[in-house]
């Protein structure tokens, strides 16, 4: 289960692949059955079973392997050697799971999960990959003016399941914001017509407390791309543990909780904000006119989200998707045909005009 790897700079590091107890073959996560399975001898097994099976492996721990690793190295890259078929496989530094491109094994690269590396939660994947095609077909089929060809014939490109690292944020909000308000009256006699005005100052306060607010944690990924995932269901979140990772990629993060601090402070105060200004009723108008928000009790916690990534190449273009591993929503932008649009608009007009002219018709 342990093998030694070496680093461009020649330092060795550890790496882990958890294999079948039976047939010693890579194993994978099924988060539907919640248990590991072997593609080759279809066994699976608990995690509880396949620590209890490697610790009975002469001079070999479990826990041994998870402690006393080298420190994280941020820069350059990793080179691996593959013990199941002896290929050298290389790897970014911000690697946590990778796959052998020659036999598929998965390499769990245990000093990128460990310590301050190591991640608090961890959501499953639960769409599984087979299902992509017919996924994409309908997120296309619901959209207007996509050329024929890129609906009829999708060819989706190197798809990646990747755990993608998130960074997630608790605090409370308290503060109050001033709104200029304005209620209008309006009445008429036989003579006028009246317009009454009252202008007011409207001061409202509140606190209110949020709760895994999800910040992206990697830079390669487009950070509105991964905020339109949203929402994952934390109720499936669980407790890491390096083997949930096993059949699928993962990446730890590169930027840090701090840097995505700002962008995420912004976000709980424009949703402070929204519903403070909800409990303003009963004016004509309302503006802000200033306001003082203050956060407390801060805590964040480091989490991989399941995130499948695509690109489809068309025309001179590639589009480039991702799809929320738990829930199936995709993102993306689409190709336009105008030729397609051109159509929907003159037909619309052709149905408008024969509307007018049969009403005319029928009139005279």
């Amino acid at each position: 289960m342990e093998e030694n790897v070496r680093t461009d700079s020649g330092e060795e590091l550890r790496n882990l692949s958890y294999k079948c107890p039976n047939c010693t073959m890579p194993l994978r996560f099924d988060n539907e059955m919640k248990r590991f399975v072997c593609d080759y001898c279809d066994g699976s097994f608990l995690l509880e079973e396949i620590k209890d099976a490697a610790n009975d492996e002469e001079g070999y721990s479990w826990e041994e392997d998870h402690e006393n690793l080298p420190e994280e190295q941020l820069e350059g890259t990793r080179s691996y050697v593959c013990k199941f078929c002896g290929a050298e496989v290389v790897t970014t530094a911000i690697t946590s799971a990778t796959k052998c491109p020659y036999c598929g094994n998965v390499l769990l690269v245990t000093e990128s999960l460990t310590g301050m590396l190591r991640p608090n939660k961890i959501i499953p994947f639960e769409v599984d990959r087979s299902k992509l095609i017919s996924l994409f077909n309908a997120f296309v089929k619901k959209k207007h003016f996509v050329p024929k060809a890129f609906k009829n014939n999708p060819v989706l490109q190197e798809v990646e399941g990747i755990y993608e690292p998130f960074w997630l944020y608790d605090s409370g909000v308290q503060g109050s914001v001033t709104y200029n308000a304005t209620k209008t009256r309006r009445w008429s006699d036989s003579t006028y017509d009246y317009v009454e005005t009252s202008y007011y100052e409207v001061d409202v306060d509140g606190e209110m407390h949020f709760s895994n607010v999800p910040a992206d944690g990697s830079k390669r990924l487009d950070d509105q791309m991964m905020d339109s995932l949203e929402p994952f269901d934390y109720s499936k979140m669980i407790d890491f543990e390096p083997g949930y990772l096993s059949g699928h990629m993962a990446e730890r993060f590169d930027v840090s909780a701090d840097a995505n601090l700002k962008r995420t402070k912004k976000r709980m105060w424009n949703s402070a904000e929204a519903q403070l200004r909800s409990s303003v009723n009963g004016y004509s108008s309302v503006t802000k006119k200033s306001s003082a928000l203050n956060q407390f009790d801060r805590d964040v916690r480091y989490a991989l989200f399941p995130v499948y990534v695509f690109s489809i190449q068309y025309g001179d273009k590639k589009y480039d998707y991702a799809v929320n591993g738990q829930t199936g929503k995709i993102v993306g932008e689409l190709p336009f045909s105008k030729k397609v649009y051109r159509i929907w608009k003159w037909s619309r007009i052709g149905i408008i005009s024969a509307i007018i002219y049969l009403l005319m018709f029928f009139m005279n």
